[in-house]
Formats: C-alpha cells, structure tokens, sequence
C-alpha cells in the first residue's frame, strides 16, 4: 500500500502548550446533523441553535491534546553549518490516542542561512520513489532521517511501531525548498508512504515555516487512521556521506548544512509548532535553543560566541556569508 500527498500548506518547538476542543469543533463540512436537511432561513436559525447548544456545554465536556516540541542545532554554533534537529509528542489526559494528525508547521528562527549549503545536490523523483523505494533516489539527495512512534486505535494502548523515516531533497516549489519524507512502515502497519515538507518564507523572528501536510494511514483496509503519538528526525550533515568524482575517481565527503543565524537573540533561537489533527482540532508547542556558550581564547582571554571555527574548515566561509534567503535553495550549476 502507498500513498502520497501532492501539496503541503500546513504550521511545527519543549514548552508545553494545549489545544482544547471544544464540542463546536466538530462541526465542519463533512458533518451531518438533522438540521441539515432544512434549507432557507430556516438552516440558519438550525444552525445557529446549534451553536448555541454547542457554547453552553460545559467545559469538562472538551477533550483535549497536548502537544511537546523539543528542538537543537548540532553543533550549536553562530554562523556555523549544522544539523536540525526537532521531536514531538502529542497526547491526550485519558491516555487514549489522540486524533490522527493530517498537518504539522514548523517555524524556525530568523537569519538561518540557506545560501551555502550543499545539503540536496541532486533531486529525488517522487514519483520513482514511491514505485522504488528510498534506493532510488541518489545519495546526493539525502537531507537527513528519523523515525516515528505510531498507535494503532484498537483501544487504549494498542499496537505501536517505529517506521524508518527517510528526508531527500525533492523538486523545488516556487524557489522554496521542498523536502520529500519517505515513511516505509512494516509492522504492525505496513504500507510506503510520502508526505512533502515545503520551506516558506516568514518574518518576525521567524524566517522560515516547514509546512507539511501528513497522508492517512489506515490501520486495516477500511479501518481507522493511525495516529501519530511520537515523532523524531535530523536535517542536515550528520551521518550523511555524498559523492563526488575528482580526477576520475569516487570521493565521499560530508555535505555542509544550513548555518546556524549569526546572532542569537535575547533567550536563544525560538521554534514554534502547530499540529492539525483529523477532527479539526489543533495544539500548539514552542521550543528554543539556547545561545551557545561564548568561547574563551587562552592566549587574549577573550571570549568569543563560537563561529564554526573548528576542524570542519568552515570557518572562512562563515565570516563572507551572504544575508538568508529563507528556504530557498541555491543553484548548483
């Protein structure tokens, strides 16, 4: 069984925050009620009881998800290439599965810089990679990995798995960065699975929002979605080996990643996320990085924020670094 989502235009941070439903949440559009078959004025005067009915529940009534975002940058140095990392948990006070979740946001900090990354050399076809699997799309495409901690909704405490998560570089949507997650699930769910995260732009002291829209993954043909309780991935050069060809013969090196911003504002780097569940329902989280600490020179006795100024041999290009374009991608000729 595969699937895949074609458009993404969803909002993904260790603060706690909840999102409660109200019992007037689930009324959307694909809800039918009696009063549904009335029309005129008198669907309005229907619906507006309805709401009504639906204000004055009580509060106890509300179910209610809480969402945890925990978020870092490795190494965690300003101006220096590095590795994304995000996680989160979403789950509800009964201890049930929360409602399957179709979207996540992430917002990430103002000033991470895109432009000298060599992270995504090469495209992975989406299509081949639903026929074929992660082996064919080429190493050059890799952007990262992870795994995801999924309850199937057969009571309390069902089944669980953790499906292998795989980040390549897909093709580029309006300039902006597209990053094609490959899901391939074996027990207790097996079925492939795509869903696209695009990189758009933001402003404040957020510039970029990962916006990914989530496919459904049924726990048994005509059965009920899963859900999604727990989630984990890194992007950038961490683990990652690309390849390249000098002098007619095959080297491997390390891609460089995105750069950490080259200040860091009052409180450290903020991420904030939002979660969009199947019943309408959303939860919000936030997260941040912590500046790092400054580096003490031994021979001035100065202390400095670090720069990338290690053995990476990064350090040069950190000091000509151009401004952020924010989740664009640069040309690689």
């Amino acid at each position: 069984m595969r699937h895949t989502i074609t458009n993404s235009t969803r909002s993904a941070g260790s603060i706690i925050t909840s999102s409660t439903r109200s019992a007037g949440s689930i009324i959307t559009g694909s809800t039918r009620s009696a009063g549904s078959i009335i029309t005129g004025a008198a669907a309005g005067i229907a619906a507006a009881l309805m709401l009504l009915v639906c204000c004055a529940l009580p509060a106890t009534a509300a179910a209610q998800e809480t969402a945890t975002l925990h978020t870092s940058f490795s190494p965690d140095r300003l101006g220096a290439p590095t590795t994304i990392g995000f996680s989160f948990q979403v789950s509800t006070p009964e201890g049930a599965a929360p409602p399957p979740l179709v979207g996540m946001d992430l917002k990430m900090p103002a000033g991470m810089n895109y432009v000298n990354t060599t992270l995504g050399l090469a495209i992975c076809n989406k299509g081949r990679l639903l026929e074929d699997g992660a082996a064919s799309c080429p190493v050059n495409s890799r952007l990262g990995s992870g795994k995801a901690y999924v309850e199937v909704p057969f009571g309390k405490g069902a089944g669980h798995e953790l499906p292998s998560i795989t980040a390549f570089m897909g093709s580029p949507r309006h300039e902006n960065m597209v990053i094609l997650f490959y899901v391939d699930g074996r027990t207790p769910v097996y079925g492939q699975y795509i869903f696209e995260g695009e990189v758009q732009p933001q402003s404040g002291v957020f510039g970029s929002q990962l916006s990914s829209s989530i496919p459904e993954v049924k726990s048994v043909p005509g059965g009920p979605n899963v859900s999604i309780v727990r989630a984990e991935a890194k992007i950038g050069p961490e683990h990652l080996l690309y390849n390249r060809r000098v002098h007619g013969k095959l080297q491997h090196f390390r891609p460089r990643g995105i750069a950490v911003p080259e200040k860091c504002p009052k409180g450290g780097f903020p991420f904030a996320a939002t979660f969009l569940f199947q019943d309408g329902s959303q939860a919000q989280a936030t997260s941040v990085v912590p500046c790092p600490k400054p580096v003490i020179h031994r021979h001035t006795g100065r202390s400095r924020q670090g720069r990338g100024q290690s053995g990476s041999g990064h350090g040069h290009h950190n000091r000509a670094r151009k401004s952020s374009r924010r989740g664009r991608r640069p040309h690689h000729g």
